[in-house]
């Protein structure tokens, strides 16, 4: 793992899945973690898990405007100016198909998968091209990549739509020493798998891309020097 000593870094969607093992993970390197999610008691659980640096909970609905600015507002009174964003947070349905998706299913997918993540940037941005340096770390998919019906018409759409908000930082941010990176994993053992229509086996989750997996990959891009910019990660299980 790498040294993310006196690192600010903020993780949404980080109650669980890939979120939750990125928390434990950036603070075990040494960083100030702020978590970012709903649930109160289950960031504090997380919060208890993530030993080495300090560790800030800051409940917010990420579909609301006001409670991104005040999550941030929260983590940048405890720690300082955002050196790393992970935008995380990311949500999908039972209902895949453009058919039984409702117009309100679609809005609500596509305000906390990509509207959040545009939210949180637009926040974050100015102060880190003003300092010369920062990092975005977007968690999308590779449903982003290969949009399909499996993945879902709303939750693809998002996705690709992750890709076109990474490009666009890298364009706005790079002269000012700020990077982004599109991470795309594929499928991962983590709760939203269980919302595909075909449930899958233990075994079968195992040979899928762990949370601690995407965890190590996030504190390794945080570690790299500010000269280095890997825009894509695209992550498959060698098994499947």
């Amino acid at each position: 793992m790498g040294d993310l000593s006196g690192k600010t870094i903020i993780v949404t969607g980080a109650s669980s899945g890939f979120g939750e093992a990125i928390a434990i993970a950036c603070a075990e390197a040494g960083a100030n973690l702020s978590l970012v999610a709903r649930t109160k008691d289950a960031l504090e659980a997380v919060a208890a898990e993530a030993r080495g640096g300090k560790t800030l909970v800051c409940p917010a609905d990420v579909s609301d405007d006001a409670q991104i600015y005040a999550a941030l507002e929260k983590a940048r009174a405890a720690f300082g100016p955002v050196d790393v964003l992970v935008n995380n947070a990311g949500t999908n349905i039972t209902e895949r198909s453009i058919t039984d998706t409702t117009a309100e299913q679609w809005r609500q997918l596509l305000e906390v998968n990509l509207s959040s993540a545009f939210v949180f940037t637009k926040a974050v941005l100015p102060e880190m091209k003003a300092r010369g340096d920062g990092l975005i770390v977007n968690i999308a998919s590779r449903a982003g990549m290969f949009p399909s019906l499996l993945a879902g018409v709303g939750y693809s759409t998002s996705k690709i739509g992750m890709e076109a908000l990474n490009t666009v930082t890298n364009e706005e941010g790079n002269p000012f020493g700020v990077r982004a990176c599109l991470f795309n994993p594929g499928a991962g053992n983590t709760p939203i798998i269980d919302r595909r229509p075909v449930k899958f086996s233990q075994e079968a989750k195992m040979k899928m891309i762990q949370p601690e997996d995407i965890a190590a990959t996030v504190v390794f891009l945080a570690s790299l020097p500010p000269r280095v910019n890997i825009d894509l990660i695209s992550m498959m299980p060698t098994k499947s």
